[in-house]
């Protein structure tokens, strides 16, 4: 009887991180249906997409993060917003997530997913998609641990800060990190030019307004 809860919640778990069954053979067919409507569709309407067929039984999520990391990887054209999509819908279905600390390799895939897409959007000069994409997915991931292992994520995240006026914050936010990773000082200079050239501009605006 002591064994019940944890089968259980073994079992439970299973449903929605492991590949499909072979019951569920048509499920790859159905995540291509998705994943070749995401450029017509859009980000919000695929996530919608796929909670439904995850609901429905008829996907795994692991399945879905599988084919977004495949994407990326690929450059497929489609491959940020359907990793965006995904990342929406971890936050959707956040509950049925495992929280124990055995568990931590999946949180860091989502933080993973996240930094990938958002970094492919900022190659792609997509300042405002890359900023979605790079705090994308529940909090459990967004630990100093994950910050600690990955100092390119938390840069990419100063960076899109910066693109979004606030490269003060984004320096912050790198300043206080201690121990400070040798990447972070050259990204604290970047992050002080981008400040630097922001004030310059909006002072050329406050000139022109007050001319006008």
């Amino acid at each position: 009887m002591p064994r019940t809860r944890p089968i259980l919640t073994f079992l439970a778990l299973c449903l929605v991180l492991l590949p499909a069954l072979p019951g569920c053979e048509n499920e790859q067919a159905r995540l291509d249906i998705i994943a070749s409507g995401v450029a017509k569709n859009g980000r919000a309407a695929t996530a919608g997409n796929l909670k439904s067929e995850f609901d429905q039984g008829h996907i795994t999520f692991e399945s879905a993060m599988i084919r977004a990391e495949e994407m990326l990887q690929a450059n497929d054209p489609g491959g940020i917003a359907f990793a965006g999509a995904v990342l929406d819908l971890s936050e959707a279905i956040e509950d049925q997530f495992p929280k124990g600390g055995e568990f931590e390799l999946f949180w860091r895939r989502l933080g993973r997913l996240a930094y990938t897409s958002a970094h492919a959007a900022y190659e792609a000069g997509d300042y405002e998609t890359a900023g979605t994409l790079v705090l994308a997915g529940p909090d459990r991931w967004k630990k100093d641990s994950y910050w600690i292992a990955y100092p390119n994520h938390e840069i990419l995240v100063a960076l899109s800060m910066a693109y979004r006026g606030d490269a003060r914050g984004g320096i912050h936010l790198l300043s206080q990190r201690t121990p400070q990773p040798d990447e972070y000082k050259e990204a604290i200079q970047s992050l002080a030019e981008i400040q630097r050239r922001q004030q310059q501009a909006r002072e050329r605006a406050e000139e022109t307004d007050e001319g006008g």
